[in-house]
């Protein structure tokens, strides 16, 4: 099934280095505390971004991976700025003030003559991976100056400098595996390393946010360096979990796995603990409403729906493993909702999302942002699949929210093409259905494309009816309404006609109630593109909660599969009735 997609933008290197540079001008204003350091830790992931995507540059024009002038200056960059971070992490944030003078002249002399493609790193953005962790994980694992550090790119590049910082190790080489998800492959200079691999003390260390479902990009590593004779003994792996790779994986990954020393990233909890001196989450929320009494209590994977459920039985399914994390603070009679937003330039885009939601009157009230989470107000109300609306409120409510997503929250990201939708709808349909109906629906989208280019929106995504709140007095407000545009999906920003599409199919609206629904917009709707997109909306949720079923068990599988029937059944009935 086709559910994941990566959005890359274009973008000029030189103004990514202005912008990298400007933050760290705001850095001299900060007093020490959590917010400056979060600021750090984003312009760290900043200019980790623009270093690797100047990597990815120089890889493009001389297909292979050499450890150029220019990537070493961005490398010992990143290593200054991981210290940076190193030294307030470790101080429990206290650390104000600019940072090394001498970063700032490095980052100014980075050669950016280069258009590059940019994107948030999936880990940062959605993960809670922090990149604090490999700093720990790195001081625990025994290795020190003498280890080459490898990052692999594009996150790892990133996380090989906060290695090589806490060890005292040079500058981190990085690496882009290339060719199948599954099965990749290294091409790089072996001189980039030969002094590593001639010192039979040297140890090696490779970095990553892996490994997923084949763990073959850290793989791929090992192979090359096992390739230019470096002893398996000798290469050190650093993932983010200690889970191992997933299903895909080969024997021979399996065995990289097994056979290299591993330093695994400590989890979320364990970085930030009550045992530790660095102040915890709790701590970080505490501070920002003011309550030193208050406490935390773990909503992710699902549990949220025990505060909104008396029943387990009328519980909506949930793709835990891939809700961001959410706790629930409280503190008396209070209580505030803390999720994950996420790290770098993330986080804060989406707190002024939350916040406009808030002022039309949409929204939970936004209280902080903390270092990635963001603080609102606990809404009290019950699900709209527990209190259903009338069908005219339920219009006009979907009408009003809708408009408002169109007109305020208008983009240029990118999101999936025309083509690429209709490739995952046919694509869905064929593994889901049958191939007859999926060339029923190749031929009925192949007729329904459109030159006709519409502004793309921050799309809410997400309209089932769990995912509204009616309040004791009748408001209506939608919860978890700033991710879904900007998910690790294929879907992305898409004109405002998906979510019309989606409001069609979530609550059976019929061509009177869309059309009433659209006169009400009093906006330019393209009524072809609602069609259009009404098949890919199915195609896509029945993906989507197909995959999530295969890695569950009990319960919660069975109502994942019943969650991907509730869009499987109504694209059949779509492509048996519909002509080409």
């Amino acid at each position: 099934m086709i559910v994941y997609g990566d959005h890359k933008r274009t973008q000029d290197a030189q103004q990514l280095r202005e912008a990298a540079g400007e933050m760290a001008v705001r850095l001299d204003r900060m007093s020490h505390g959590i917010r400056r350091h979060a600021a750090l830790v984003g312009l760290f992931i900043s200019v980790s971004e623009l270093v690797q995507a100047l990597a990815d540059v120089d890889f493009g024009t001389c297909g292979i991976d050499i450890f150029s002038p220019r990537q070493q200056q961005g490398a010992r960059l990143l290593v200054g700025l991981a210290a940076e971070v190193a030294k307030s992490w470790r101080s429990g944030f206290n650390v104000g003030g600019g940072i090394d003078p001498g970063l700032l002249k490095l980052l100014a002399g980075l050669d950016c003559q280069a258009e590059v493609l940019t994107g948030s790193a999936e880990g940062y953005a959605h993960y809670a991976l922090y990149p604090e962790s490999y700093l720990d994980a790195a001081q625990k694992s025994g290795l020190d100056a003498n280890t080459c550090v490898i990052g692999v790119r594009s996150i790892g590049l990133g996380l090989a400098a906060m290695v090589a910082a806490s060890i005292g190790a040079p500058a981190p080489f990085s690496v882009r595996p290339i060719g199948h998800p599954f099965h990749r492959h290294i091409n790089a200079d072996p001189r980039s390393i030969t002094a590593w691999k001639n010192n039979p003390s040297a140890r090696f260390a490779v970095v990553d946010e892996g490994p997923g479902l084949s763990g073959s990009s850290m793989h791929a590593v090992v192979v090359w360096l096992r390739e230019l004779d470096v002893d398996t003994d000798r290469i050190h792996l650093f993932p983010s979990h200690s889970g191992g790779p997933g299903s895909e994986a080969s024997p021979e990954a399996r065995e990289t796995w097994s056979r290299c020393p591993k330093h695994v990233a400590t989890a979320f909890e364990c970085t930030f603990s009550e045992s530790s001196k660095i102040p915890t989450l709790r701590d970080w929320v505490a501070e920002a409403v003011g309550r030193p009494e208050l406490n935390l209590t773990e909503l992710s994977g699902g549990e949220w729906r025990a505060a909104h459920y008396a029943d387990e039985g009328r519980w909506p399914p949930s793709r835990r493993g891939a809700e961001r994390r959410k706790f629930l603070a409280s503190a008396g009679r209070d209580r505030w909702l803390v999720k994950f937003a996420g790290l770098g330039e993330t986080g804060p885009r989406k707190k002024r999302a939350a916040a406009m939601l808030h002022e039309a009157g949409f929204g939970s009230q936004v209280v902080a942002l903390c270092h990635g989470f963001l603080v609102e107000r606990w809404i009290d109300g019950s699900t709209m699949d527990q209190a259903p609306l009338p069908r005219e409120k339920l219009i006009a409510e979907l009408t009003n929210y809708l408009t408002w997503r169109a007109l305020n929250l208008r983009t240029c990201e990118p999101g999936a093409s025309l083509l690429a939708l209709a490739e995952m709808a046919v694509s869905n349909a064929s593994e889901a259905l049958d191939e007859k109906r999926a060339a029923t629906l190749r031929g009925w989208l192949s007729k329904r494309t459109s030159a006709h280019v519409l502004q793309r929106v921050e799309i809410d995504g997400k309209l089932q009816p769990w995912e509204f709140l009616v309040r004791a007095d009748g408001t209506v407000l939608k919860t978890d309404a700033v991710d879904h545009c900007r998910a690790h999906d294929l879907i992305g920003c898409q004109p405002i006609e998906w979510d019309i599409a989606g409001a069609r199919v979530e609550y059976g609206l019929s061509d009177s109630d869309v059309r009433t629904l659209v006169e009400g917009m009093e906006l330019a709707i393209d009524h072809d593109h609602i069609g259009f997109f009404e098949p890919c909306y199915l195609a896509f949720q029945l993906g989507l909660w197909s995959t999530a079923a295969q890695s569950e068990n009990g319960g919660e599988k069975t109502r994942l599969a019943e969650m991907a029937d509730r869009y499987r059944m109504p694209l059949i009935r779509f492509l048996d009735e519909c002509r080409i």
